[in-house]
C-alpha cells in the first residue's frame, strides 16, 4: 500500500509553527525592552518561561535552585545576600510590594540554614496606623544578590518574572530563570493602615433604655417609693378619722 504524502499540508503546518515561534520570541523581546537584567541577543531563540503559578511558588523554586549551586552548598559559612525587592518594567507601572513580600518570605524561610540576608527579618505586623521604622542597612558586605523583575502586559492575565542570582564581586550570573505567574492583588491597604473592626457589644453590656419622666409626686427616675425631698411636708386636706387622713 502506497501512502500519499500531502506535502502542501505539511508545509503549511511548518510555516504556522515558525510563525507562532517567531511571534512568541517577538513578544518576549518586546516585553523585555528596558530590562535591567541579562537578555539574550536580538533574534535569539528564548526558552519558554516556567509556569510557576504564583510568586510564592517562584520563591520556592529559586530557593531550591540556589541551594544546589556549588558555591552555596559547599560554603563553610553562610554568605551574605542582598535582595532589594522586585522591580517592574510593566507599563503603566504596577505595585510590586505584594510580589516583594511573598518572594522575600519564601527565600528567607527556605534558605535560612545556608544564606544570611541583609534584611534578615520581615517587618512585624502592626495594625493601627503605626509608621514604619527606617532601618539603616549596610549592603557593602553582601557577597551575592537576588534580582527579580516583572514584565508583561498590564491587561494580560499573567506576568513574567525573571530572577537572577548574581555574585557581586565578579558579576557572574549563577542562576537565571524566567517564570510565568498569576497576578497578585495590587493596591490593597497596607498593614499600617489597617484598623480592626470593633466587636459588637453583648446584650448584657448595653445601656438600659431611657425611662419616661414622671411629673408630680415621684422622682425623675419614675420610682414612686422614693419621693423627692419635702414630699411629706406638703399640707394635706381631707377628713380626719382617728388621726388618719383620707
Amino acid at each position: 500500500m502506497k501512502l500519499e504524502v500531502n506535502w502542501g499540508a505539511l508545509a503549511v503546518v511548518a510555516v504556522c509553527a515558525l510563525v507562532l515561534t517567531g511571534c512568541a520570541t517577538e513578544n518576549d523581546e518586546r516585553d523585555s525592552m528596558g530590562s535591567h537584567l541579562y537578555q539574550p541577543p536580538h533574534g535569539t531563540k528564548r526558552p519558554p518561561p516556567v509556569d510557576a503559578g504564583d510568586i510564592a511558588l517562584v520563591g520556592q523554586d529559586v530557593a531550591r535552585q540556589i541551594l544546589l549551586l556549588p558555591p552555596i552548598a559547599e560554603a563553610a559559612t553562610p554568605p551574605l545576600v542582598r535582595f532589594n525587592g522586585v522591580t517592574s518594567i510593566v507599563n503603566p507601572p504596577i505595585d510590586t510590594a505584594p510580589y516583594t513580600v511573598l518572594l522575600r518570605d519564601r527565600l528567607l524561610l527556605l534558605t535560612r540554614e545556608k544564606l544570611r540576608f541583609v534584611e534578615h527579618t520581615l517587618p512585624p505586623y502592626s495594625p493601627g496606623g503605626h509608621k514604619k521604622q527606617h532601618v539603616d542597612i549596610d549592603n557593602g558586605d553582601a557577597e551575592y544578590q537576588v534580582l527579580a523583575e516583572i514584565r508583561g502586559q498590564a491587561k494580560a492575565p499573567t506576568y513574567k518574572v525573571q530572577v537572577e542570582f548574581v555574585e557581586i564581586g565578579s558579576g557572574n550570573i549563577l542562576f537565571n530563570q524566567t517564570y510565568r505567574i498569576a497576578k497578585e492583588d495590587e493596591g490593597q491597604p497596607s498593614a499600617d493602615s489597617y484598623t480592626p473592626p470593633m466587636a459588637p457589644e453583648s446584650p448584657g453590656q448595653q445601656a438600659p433604655p431611657p425611662q419616661p419622666k414622671n411629673s408630680g409626686d415621684v422622682n425623675e427616675n419614675g420610682d414612686p417609693n422614693n419621693p423627692p425631698p419635702g414630699y411629706y411636708d406638703k399640707p394635706t386636706t381631707g377628713k380626719n378619722y382617728g388621726g388618719g387622713v383620707l
